[in-house]
């Protein structure tokens, strides 16, 4: 045993033993724990989809379309009735688009809805996507499952990946991935093209984190380009822009952080920034064959003068905890769980000494309130055009901050196993357990407010079960800890396992919570646009021919109370059925003044500014006016005036309109002054080429305007006889028709936007000035390397 004396000189010298060299870690031990991590992740978004991976089954409601018109069926129970969009829209535009691309043929046009609408630059069918063009591979049945699978896939992963290149473990980062991919936001959206855009956010976060870092910033200011560019592709301009709000607020949190913290020992520089400003704007770049065609689309549409939807109310924040606590649609689609946000409270605590935490918990706060205080998202929307944006879109983006959060708690709570005792440890178990008696608390009061009928706080007692179930779970743990930060010793404390342990309940309780929620969401249908002997009966007798509208009661959105009349908008895409009908936001404001001047009924603004439009055609006038060739009405009802009754079709009466054609040539009056919109002309057949084209022979002995019926947007190109022909708006500006000499013609069109072709170019550039740069990258680190190992030998 020491004295004293020799213990004070043994701590005033201490013994150097000899330096071991200490191994190389096997390579498969290092990325071990890596690719376990992103296995999971993968298979977490694998097993919430399950269900859809059975031969023959089809993700989607399907099943929808059993309630309306000539698709009804009986004894078919809906699923989910807040899915209608992606039967009404986004399937059948996917479908499309699949056998446009099998067809050899970019997905540029929809010729089934009104007199034709753009396709590919609509902003929400993201036929340009990463998701889109994986679902190319596989069979058009599956396309859907793909894109929603591919979705939720880059979602997990970028979370992981941020959450390494913010120094989290591979544990806490599968747990944020996880977290993020499963989240309600995520999973409940995961059909629509928001989360085509923020699935993006994680890998673009991640990409910038690294190239401020400045260790590759070639590398990395190209991953920067790419990662916008995907996010670009996936459409949704009200998404790009609340992702851009939120990139900036992180960023610019993160640098004042990270400068405040490292002023000692770093200057500031800006070069990173400008860095980041170029990769930036060379991703817009990627993304230009879409951007400028689209952005020229919806300055025209009825979405321009449209309003965003307000912020949720602040009673929806108990959604964050439990799915359907107050009723199963979108603005009760916040769920990330309890366990999740009990742990973001603790990683803002263990990860308070690192700038991305404190950026993360901002953009938390922002999103938070973006998506349920009315007064922040009304102040955004004082800003110039902003008032057209969905702000609570944000509440993807605040499953993605809680998740990373989160993963600093959570991998807290892993590496207090090598904690040897004293505050820290103690301290770390105090939050773990404040967190979740606060949680627990909330649980309570939840509780309390559905006993006495409070319904805002919580409608529906039942899902309150998981919130207390990881209330519990969490308490456990945090006694647990507790109790091994009090009986410790610095020889047990590395050996111990309880954070370990502790941890992995925490992850599967959350994993568990998560995944029969997430499952319970979509539905899966065995029938892929289920067909019967009415829809058959229609196909053969209209053909290619305009099905109009005597009874809009598509106009009903979402409802089933009254007769449903023909196909629903847009699902009559898959059925091959063109309709004078569309619900699509890029709907050119033409058209609403064509059909007022034209005595139409005018359309609701509720509805049209979704893009929601039907001509409810009376006279035969009207129909011949748009070229409707059918009018539909339902049993018992005369049609328009001037029509010829036709057949029956299942309960639905159809009508013939006679002189109706989707082209005509209009004789030009003495003086060459332009007929009336409503002149008889002669019908001139048209076929189609591709999908994005029209072929027409015309005959005529006199000066003749040739009216076509097609949708008056940038990109159609017209000859005549090889030679260029001029096109011009009539009806409103809602058509277009050209001069036609007499004689015997050949009039081709096509639709081919010029910013499209722009875009391309731009984007082509880009693409160059990106290899180039890694280029020379790898040249001059090739060089460096040289000049390093010849130093050595100089030297000598």
């Amino acid at each position: 045993m020491l004295t004293r004396e020799e213990g004070d000189e043994a701590k005033a010298s201490p013994v150097v033993e000899p330096r071991v060299p200490a191994r190389p870690t096997p390579i498969r031990r290092r990325w071990a724990p890596d690719a376990l991590g992103v296995a999971w992740t993968v298979l977490a978004a694998v097993i919430v989809l399950v269900r859809a991976l059975h031969p023959g089954a089809s993700l989607g409601p399907f099943d929808l379309l059993s309630r309306f018109g000539l698709t009804g069926q009986t004894g078919i129970t809906v699923h989910n009735a807040i899915q209608a969009d992606q039967i009404q829209q986004f399937v059948p535009w996917t479908n499309l688009a699949w056998y446009q691309v099998h067809g050899g043929q970019l997905p540029l046009w929809n010729s089934y809805n009104v007199l034709g609408m753009p396709l590919a630059f609509n902003w929400q069918s993201s036929v340009f996507s990463v998701p889109t063009a994986l679902s190319y591979l596989f069979p058009v049945r599956y396309a859907f499952t793909v894109i929603v699978m591919a979705r939720l896939l880059i979602a997990g992963t970028g979370a992981y990946t941020l959450c390494r290149v913010v120094g989290v473990g591979s544990f806490g980062a599968a747990f944020g991935g996880t977290v993020f991919e499963l989240s309600g936001p995520m999973i409940d959206h995961a059909g629509w093209p928001h989360t085509a855009v923020t699935c993006w956010a994680g890998w673009i976060v991640a990409a910038i984190v690294l190239l401020v870092r400045g260790r590759h910033r070639l590398r990395d200011g190209a991953l920067v380009a790419l990662f916008v560019a995907g996010a670009v592709y996936g459409g949704h301009p009200e998404s790009l822009v609340v992702l851009g709000v939120a990139l900036v607020v992180f960023l610019a949190v993160w640098l004042a952080v990270r400068a405040r913290m490292e002023r000692a020992t770093r200057p500031p520089t800006v070069r990173p920034l400008v860095l980041l400003l170029v990769a930036g704007v060379c991703g817009l770049g990627l993304g230009a064959p879409l951007l400028l065609p689209g952005t020229q689309l919806g300055l025209t549409s009825v979405r321009r003068n449209g309003s965003g939807v307000v912020a949720f109310p602040l009673t929806h924040l108990p959604n964050l905890v439990a799915a359907g606590l107050q009723g199963q649609d979108f603005t009760t689609s916040a769920y990330v769980g309890l366990i999740a946000l009990a742990l973001a409270a603790v990683g803002v605590w263990a990860g308070r000494r690192r700038p991305e935490v404190w950026a993360l918990a901002v953009l938390v706060v922002l999103s938070t309130a973006l998506t349920f205080l009315s007064p922040v998202d009304q102040l955004f929307g004082h800003i110039p055009g902003a008032h057209t944006i969905t702000w609570n879109r944000a509440v993807m983006l605040l499953a993605l901050g809680v998740a990373i959060l989160a993963a600093f708690g959570i991998d807290a709570v892993v590496r207090s196993d090598r904690v040897t005792g004293g505050e820290g440890s103690g301290t770390l178990a105090r939050w773990v357990g404040g967190a979740f008696v606060v949680g627990g608390g909330a649980v309570l009061v939840l509780l309390a407010g559905s006993v006495l009928g409070i319904s805002h706080l919580a409608k529906h007692r039942g899902s309150l079960l998981w919130p207390a179930v990881q209330a519990g779970a969490g308490l456990a743990v945090a006694g647990a800890l507790w109790w091994r930060c009090r009986r410790r010793s610095p020889a047990h404390g590395r050996r111990g396992a309880v954070g370990r342990g502790g941890a992995v309940v925490l992850f599967a309780v959350e994993s568990v919570f998560l995944l029969s929620t997430g499952a319970s969401f979509w539905s899966v249908s065995s029938s892929y646009f289920p067909t019967n002997p009415a829809v058959a009966e229609l196909q053969d007798t209209v053909g290619t021919s305009l099905v109009g509208y005597g009874s809009c009661r598509a106009l009903a959105y979402l409802t089933a109370s009254q007769q449903e009349v023909g196909i629903r908008p847009d699902a009559n895409v898959a059925y091959r059925i063109r309709e004078m009908a569309v619900y699509d936001p890029i709907l050119p404001q033409a058209y609403l003044r064509s059909w007022m001047a034209a005595g139409g009924a005018p359309t609701p603004h509720s509805l049209a500014q979704l893009g929601i439009f039907c001509a409810r055609i009376v006279t035969a006038q009207q129909a011949r006016l748009f070229g409707v060739q059918y009018v539909l009405e339902p049993a018992g009802r005369r049609g328009p005036l001037g029509a010829v009754f036709d057949r029956l079709i299942g309960d639905e009466r159809l009508y013939s309109i006679p002189g109706a054609a989707d082209a005509a040539a209009v004789p030009v009056a003495a003086g060459g002054a332009a007929p009336s919109p409503y002149a008889p002309g002669t019908p001139v057949p048209v076929t189609h080429p591709d999908p994005a084209s029209w072929h027409l022979e015309v005959q005529s002995t006199t000066s003749s305007v040739l009216r076509l019926r097609l949708t008056n947007v940038p990109g159609w190109r017209a000859t005549i006889d090889g030679r260029s022909l001029a096109l011009e708006p009539w009806a409103n500006g809602a058509m277009v028709e050209a001069r036609i000499p007499p004689g015997s013609h050949v009039v081709d069109l096509h639709y081919w936007p010029p910013l499209f072709s722009d875009g391309l170019v731009i984007a082509a550039v880009v693409v160059a000035v990106l290899v180039l740069s890694i280029a020379v990258a790898v040249v001059m680190a090739m060089r460096r390397g040289r000049k390093a190992r010849r130093a050595p030998a100089s030297a000598r």
